[in-house]
């Protein structure tokens, strides 16, 4: 206490010239409308300074916060753009839609869409993995087309993942097809050189071809619905056996494969149920 004392004491008078100096300038400003209005125009600018200064520093303490929040946003933008650019991407492709969904009414088959994750073309006995297995209602032995034509038969399933035997491999066995028109059976299998090409067999001379004739299912299971396409014929000859060698330009790219939709025959249980019991 004494040592204030003793400095204000020291320092009274530079105290006194201050608040003198003060007192000056608030009477100047009270009773001064010029000088007034002068001071009170440039309090605002300090104050609003101040404030804008104030802001500044709040902002950058709380970056940490904001980054945060942004952060999750962008996760949550980036997962629906994801999403949605698989939906365009599948609905770009999937130009049948109308004609799945007149074939599921009437011949009584479901379509389930999944998209392809592997495909391993290296083996004449080629394969392919789709991203919907057991969990989703697929099965060993289900069909499997494209909008654009037959691809193969589910091979293997697991829980969310499943195995798909393309009628490009030579473990198809081949599957049941004729000409669109005829009545008259052939088998179309693959001889494991080129997947754009597969060879129809069984068709017997009397059945007229021509180029560009359509290969489509027969129907003679239920593994595919009938009259879904194969393919086109790309050239044929006549053999000494009363048969034809047609060579099948494939409907499918399997190059470029991306999604593709099982098949669900809604009886397929009880069929297989019958097969089993009849082959015993």
């Amino acid at each position: 206490m004494r040592t204030l004392i003793l400095f204000l004491l020291k320092f009274r008078t530079l105290f006194l010239f201050l608040g003198l100096e003060l007192l000056s300038f608030l009477l100047i400003v009270n009773n001064n409308q010029f000088q007034r209005n002068r001071f009170l125009s440039s309090s605002n600018r300090i104050v609003g300074t101040v404030y804008n200064l104030s802001d500044k520093v709040n902002r950058y303490f709380n970056l940490n916060e904001v980054n945060e929040s942004l952060a999750q946003e962008n996760e949550a933008l980036n997962t629906e753009l994801a999403q949605l650019r698989e939906q365009l991407a599948f609905y770009r492709q999937d130009t049948s839609y109308m004609g799945r969904k007149q074939t599921s009414v009437e011949k009584n088959y479901s379509f389930m869409t999944a998209k392809v994750i592997y495909f391993s073309t290296v083996r004449q006995k080629n394969t392919f993995t789709i991203n919907k297995g057991e969990a989703d209602g697929v099965k060993r032995g289900m069909g499997v087309i494209s909008p654009k034509g037959v691809v193969g038969i589910v091979s293997n399933t697991s829980g969310h993942f499943s195995s798909v035997m393309p009628i490009v491999s030579t473990a198809s066995g081949g599957i049941s097809a004729t000409v669109k028109g005829k009545t008259q059976l052939g088998k179309l299998t693959w001889k494991g050189s080129n997947l754009r090409y597969a060879q129809l067999e069984e068709v017997p001379l009397y059945i007229p071809v021509v180029l560009g004739d359509t290969i489509v299912t027969s129907g003679y299971s239920d593994v595919f619905p009938e009259g879904y396409p194969i393919g086109t014929i790309d050239k044929f000859s006549k053999r000494n056996d009363d048969f034809y060698d047609i060579q099948v330009e494939l409907a499918v790219d399997f190059d470029k494969l991306s999604y593709v939709d099982v098949i669900e025959f809604k009886n397929f249980e009880e069929r297989e149920a019958l097969v089993e019991k009849t082959e015993k």
